[in-house]
């Protein structure tokens, strides 16, 4: 996967506690990988002139993220800031409001684990920055963090000019020092004879972590530091500078430039063809579709009209041909669906036999009304099953049934 590291400029260390210490820049230093696992290009642009990747990494310089072990306090995930705070608090050197805090990407609840310590404001200028430029981060890291094993990389910060620095680590945690301080020398000292230290440098200080070390050191770029640092578990935007709403501004992003990137053009050209065509399409279907059932009504208003001469207005062939069929059929003299024998008929096949024969009912023109007094819920349903196998309707009503013939649901053919 294509990943963009950006590489912010150093925190100022002696600024005054003003918002201009904690201004961006206009340009950012930044490294490209096509793979993810080599630097294909590095150079330095403004956010908004920055390359496009799958993802996008913030990689802080080793002294501007301090690290703190505790451990992790348990509690919900919308306090776990705060209770962060109330536990380091006697080991914070800034304000509550000014200090940003991030725990590892390992940490669990009631367990030791390192917590990460940027300063906010400055961090909050550099997101703000990138995000002016349309830059939308996945993840910002440390460069140098607590690891297994004790190990050594020396840099600059600023030009050739500027002193070596050592960002160390070991089971104390991470420092970062002039290389040239009594500090340095204290940290090799203080160790035990037998203890491997994995040494690294940047090509321009090679030269002065040999001379430090006593042996020839690693050189390694910061433009591949960078990259190793983007590779790990790590994420800083943690709490309130977690990113909100980062898939509605993705869908915004992709919408704008479906409308208007010209190398969207043929792809938005053959969506509008192929809307037009699917309308089109639809249209004929409704228009082919209405002409057939059309043409269906008039044939059985001809057919109603010719079996029933006497109809003058037919207007609802269905319905006028039933009515003619069932003003026949009782001329005839048999019984309809919906006439008294047709329903007593059937309340007799399901009567349950642990109940005499009735004694009074009503019956209404398709509706039939029989007394049950003293049955159960469980005879009422399986009396009423067995009818609406024949088609018949029953409801059960304060000690009464009600009878009467359903009536065949309408299809359209």
């Amino acid at each position: 996967m294509s990943t963009l590291i950006i590489l912010p400029a150093a925190q100022p260390r002696l600024a005054a506690p003003t918002t201009a210490g904690h201004a961006a820049p206009a340009e950012f230093d930044y490294v490209l990988s096509t793979d993810g696992q080599r630097v294909t290009e590095h150079g330095r642009a403004a956010p908004a002139a920055l390359p496009r990747a799958a993802q996008v990494v913030l990689v802080l310089r080793p002294a501007d993220v301090a690290f703190q072990r505790i451990a992790i306090p348990k509690a919900p995930a919308a306090r776990l800031r705060a209770a962060l705070t109330g536990v380091m608090e006697e080991g914070l050197l800034e304000d509550e409001d000014d200090i940003h805090l991030a725990v590892a990407p390992d940490a669990k609840a009631g367990a030791e684990h390192w917590v990460a310590v940027v300063n906010k404001p400055w961090l909050r200028a550099q997101l703000d920055a990138l995000e002016a430029g349309n830059v939308a981060l996945d993840r910002a890291v440390p460069s140098w963090w607590p690891d297994q094993g004790v190990a050594g990389h020396t840099f600059r910060e600023g030009g050739p000019d500027e002193p070596a620095q050592l960002a160390w680590r070991d089971d104390a945690g991470v420092l970062c020092v002039p290389l040239a301080s009594p500090v340095s020398r204290a940290l090799l000292t203080a160790l035990p004879e037998d203890t491997v230290v994995r040494w690294t440098a940047t090509p321009e200080t090679a030269l002065d972590a040999s001379e430090f070390v006593g042996m020839p050191v690693a050189s390694v770029t910061d433009e591949e530091q960078a990259l190793r640092a983007a590779r790990a578990g790590w994420n800083l935007l943690q709490f309130e500078l977690a990113p909100q709403r980062r898939g509605v501004k993705l869908v915004r992003d992709l919408a704008a430039r479906f409308a208007f990137d010209p190398a969207w053009r043929v792809t938005r050209i053959g969506l509008a063809a192929l809307v037009v065509v699917t309308l089109l399409g639809l249209n004929i279907r409704a228009f082919q579709e209405s002409s057939r059932i059309a043409a269906k009504k008039a044939a059985l208003t001809t057919i109603v009209a010719e079996t029933f001469p006497n109809v003058k207005s037919i207007y609802e062939p269905a319905a006028q041909a039933q009515k003619e069929i069932d003003t026949l059929r009782a001329a005839a003299g048999h019984p309809g669906d919906g006439d008294i024998e047709t329903l007593l008929q059937a309340a007799e096949s399901a009567w349950p036999q642990s109940h005499s024969p009735i004694d009074n009912l009503k019956f209404e023109p398709g509706h039939l009304t029989l007394p049950a007094n003293g049955w159960s819920p469980q005879e009422i349903e399986r009396f009423t099953t067995q009818l609406r196998a024949a088609n018949v309707d029953v409801q059960s009503n304060t000690g009464k049934l009600v009878l009467s013939h359903r009536q065949p649901s309408a299809r359209s053919k």
